[in-house]
């Protein structure tokens, strides 16, 4: 007969994934933040120095600054408490805590206990390898990362041909995952996006289309005349078109084979933003070939060097920004610009302003 022993107990380890995924989020963020700044570099728009000024000048808000502070310490707090920390399983229940002498009491507050008797219900999530259990008083669930976690006490007798890990065979052993039932709102975790055919189509789908518009963004010379919610409303509204046509169209593919809800709300969003988004850049080269022709209208600076005023008032004004103001400060307001402007469908402008922008590069570089 199989002797169970008085507690299991693990510790934390380092997971090279889990510190890979970090680093993919952090970078991630770094772009969002320096994307725009790169983009404007790369458009000539801003030299490098200019970079400089604009960090020595921002004045970061308080609370967003001490937000941002703040949540990284937590993190930092956290990782150090799990290296500390011992994960201990029984037949009572489950105790995450710190070992007796610890250095890191002040951090005891993130020690958690929770009892079989307490659990309402638990749910292992095998593509993510994560093990939640959900308590029945008010409590936020107790989520354990199998891959996170080593067996300390290796005399204990768990199958060892069995190749899970440690940690999910001592919840098989105590059948706690066949006890107690699984949260049905985890139910997307173990769908396979790329196994249902609906859902690998959308995913193809916006894969096309997000390299379309980073291909097209990089290859267009033209670019629409305002920035407003006018020249967004089509592209918005084809979006949601899309959401709505995805929602039906996925419900309908969930027979026989089921999509989660969760899964058809999120994709059709998705690929709603990612449809407005290429709509918008897709927009620019439509009115290239199927919109009104390239004009060439005639304009001149305003005093404050920001903006080309076009003679005809019927035409959109040329808006430009605070690294460009010494070029345009140096063309008298009488001397007439030529600006390249172009009439696309609903009444939307569009310019190429490649000759302007090559030629405040130009500038830049030799001020």
């Amino acid at each position: 007969m199989q002797i169970t022993p008085a507690s299991y107990v693990f510790s934390w380890k380092k997971n090279r994934q889990s510190s890979i995924f970090h680093l993919l989020i952090f970078t991630l963020l770094l772009l969002v933040v320096t994307g725009p700044f790169i983009w404007l570099v790369y458009q000539g728009l801003l030299r490098p120095k200019d970079l400089l000024k604009i960090a020595s000048e921002i004045s970061l808000p308080l609370f967003p600054t001490l937000a941002c502070i703040a949540v990284i310490a937590f993190d930092l707090i956290k990782a150090a408490f799990y290296r500390a920390a011992k994960l201990h399983i029984d037949e009572s229940g489950v105790r995450l805590k710190l070992p007796p002498g610890s250095g890191l009491a002040i951090v005891n507050f993130l020690e958690r206990e929770l009892l079989w008797s307490d659990l309402k219900d638990a749910s292992y999530m095998k593509r993510l390898q994560l093990i939640q259990l959900r308590p029945t008083y008010a409590a936020s669930p107790l989520s354990i990362d199998v891959k996170d976690w080593q067996l300390q006490n290796k005399n204990a007798d768990l199958n060892s041909g069995n190749a899970e890990p440690d940690l999910l065979k001592v919840f098989r052993e105590l059948a706690i995952l066949e006890k107690f039932p699984k949260n049905t709102q985890l139910e997307a975790s173990d769908f396979d996006l790329l196994k249902h055919s609906a859902t690998r189509m959308v995913l193809l789908a916006m894969a096309v289309l997000a390299t379309y518009s980073f291909v097209d963004v990089l290859l267009q010379h033209e670019e629409y005349a305002f920035f407003n919610f006018s020249y967004f409303l089509p592209h918005i509204v084809s979006g949601l078109a899309v959401v709505v046509i995805l929602v039906f169209l996925m419900i309908k593919a969930s027979k026989p084979d089921v999509i989660p809800r969760s899964i058809v709300v999120g994709l059709a969003l998705l690929s709603g933003v990612i449809f407005g988004f290429s709509s918008y850049i897709g927009g620019i080269r439509i009115n290239q070939i199927a919109g009104g022709s390239l004009l060439e209208a005639r304009y001149h600076r305003d005093a404050n060097c920001m903006n080309l005023l076009p003679e005809d008032k019927d035409l959109p004004v040329v808006k430009y920004h605070q690294p460009s103001r010494a070029y345009w400060c140096s063309k008298r307001m009488d001397e007439a610009l030529t600006v390249k402007v172009r009439k696309g469908w609903f009444g939307l402008y569009q310019f190429d302003l490649r000759e302007h922008n090559e030629a405040i590069r130009s500038y830049q570089q030799k001020s």
